[in-house]
């Protein structure tokens, strides 16, 4: 573990602040009206005191209004560090009981090592009770927040499954349709979008924006996850995602830029690039943001396996003297599904508790969409959702294959030489790591 969590830190210092720093759009999604407040939950609503919370990112503080209706001689302190310092700055304090947080949360990358550190409160015991609320709960959500021993430490108000996000116009000129059910049929396979990405050339339309983006998707394509039993698994399918990023590469099928970068995010408004490979947090924080002359030509598809990639989640720390201020908090932005609507219809984020999705799939979507509800689209890519396959090396390996990907698709390295400059990286990240 100590190895562990020296390598955790070390990628702490070289996490990209660059999609955590977004933030959503205060806007309520068309057709979508807010619910009645959240009602009160099984907690004593006379709790007073103050609650110290360390997050990543501001989207807990859009919380804090609604739960101060319930409780209102709570003061909610949120600390935000940015993701890039979280690691550094939460590990050594955790460590020393000093001015620790009673609530922290923990992105995507690192929230498995989080899971397994211990840090977090078993939310299954006395007196949370969190099993009373799981079965609302999307299955993926609670099981990345559970240790090895079935401990129940973090949870989520969001969740962020995938889509391909493409423009229906380009579809129905270079497809024949714009349809999402037959667009994904045309899509279903790597090389079934390297087909589609030819005919888009043909028609000087770049098919993606960026590669990379393909990444989210790729993950959940794996039959095993980086590590088993402490030894390093590069599944088929990533070598073979190597190769497709080369031949996007070469064939100029994207913009051949970065995720994020300026040209990326002006793609929304381009004539000459059709879809994103994003989870949830693309479409509100790249394509409805941006949109003005494409509104209503964007539509959700599924890709050739449904996926999902990101998210936040919090847990209460062991050695908290709050914790029933701590878990009154958590409960309502994490178990209360009127609460979770009413965020969700506000800031349009697909959210954790099955019963509130479900409430705003009755909507009539989405303008940008072309009327397309995103909370049903969504709703069946959470059933379809393969096996979690995360571990707690995930961000630095996640990275590191990044980075030999890139090596090669842009010629810099064959082949053979940039998966083994994937395998020396994560040797160095983390030692203890069998690597053939």
């Amino acid at each position: 573990m100590k190895k562990l969590i020296s390598a955790v830190l070390a990628f702490a210092l070289t996490l990209s602040l660059a999609a955590c720093g977004q933030s959503a759009p205060a806007s309520t999604p068309s057709g979508s009206s807010a619910p009645p407040s959240a009602s009160v939950s099984q907690t004593d609503t006379a709790l007073s005191g103050t609650l110290e919370v360390w997050s990543s990112g501001e989207e807990l503080g859009r919380f804090v209004e609604g739960f101060n209706k319930l409780y209102p001689d709570v003061t909610v302190n949120i600390t935000v560090v940015p993701n890039a310092d979280f690691l550094a700055k939460l590990t050594p304090t955790l460590a020393s009981g000093q001015g620790a947080p009673d609530i922290f949360t923990g992105e995507s990358d690192y929230v498995k090592y989080l899971v397994d550190s211990g840090y977090w409160e078993d939310l299954r015991a006395e007196p949370y009770n969190v099993e009373q609320y799981t079965s609302d709960m999307w299955e993926y959500v609670v099981g990345v927040g559970t240790d090895d021993s079935g401990a129940i430490r973090a949870l989520s108000w969001q969740a962020s499954p995938g889509s391909i996000m493409y423009r229906r116009d380009m579809a129905l000129e270079v497809l024949g349709t714009e349809e999402p059910q037959e667009v994904s049929a045309l899509l279903n396979s790597n090389e079934a979008m390297l087909e589609a990405a030819a005919k888009f050339k043909e028609a000087g339309i770049k098919m993606f924006a960026s590669w990379q983006d393909i990444m989210n998707m790729q993950f959940s394509n794996r039959e095993q996850p980086w590590v088993v039993d402490g030894k390093l698994i590069i599944d088929d399918s990533m070598l073979e995602f190597m190769d497709m990023a080369k031949t996007i590469t070469e064939k100029g099928y994207d913009l051949n830029v970065d995720p994020w970068a300026p040209e990326w995010s002006a793609a929304v408004e381009s004539d000459d690039t059709f879809c994103y490979v994003l989870p949830t947090w693309g479409y509100q924080f790249v394509v409805k943001p941006s949109a003005v002359n494409t509104v209503g030509q964007w539509a959700l598809c599924e890709g050739p396996v449904p996926y999902v990639k990101g998210g936040t989640w919090l847990g209460i720390y062991k050695d908290s003297p709050n914790k029933d201020l701590a878990w009154a908090f958590m409960e309502y932005v994490t178990c209360n599904s009127e609460a979770q609507q009413a965020y969700a219809a506000e800031y349009g984020e697909y959210v954790s508790l099955k019963s509130a999705d479900e409430a705003l799939a009755t909507g009539e979507g989405e303008k940008v969409l072309g009327g397309q509800n995103l909370f049903a689209f969504y709703n069946d890519q959470m059933s379809k959702l393969p096996n979690d396959l995360m571990t707690a090396y995930d961000g630095q390996l996640n990275t590191a294959f990044l980075s030999a990907a890139k090596l090669y698709a842009t010629g810099e390295l064959d082949k053979d030489a940039a998966v083994q400059q994937f395998k020396d990286d994560a040797l160095t990240a983390y030692p203890e790591l069998t690597v053939e």
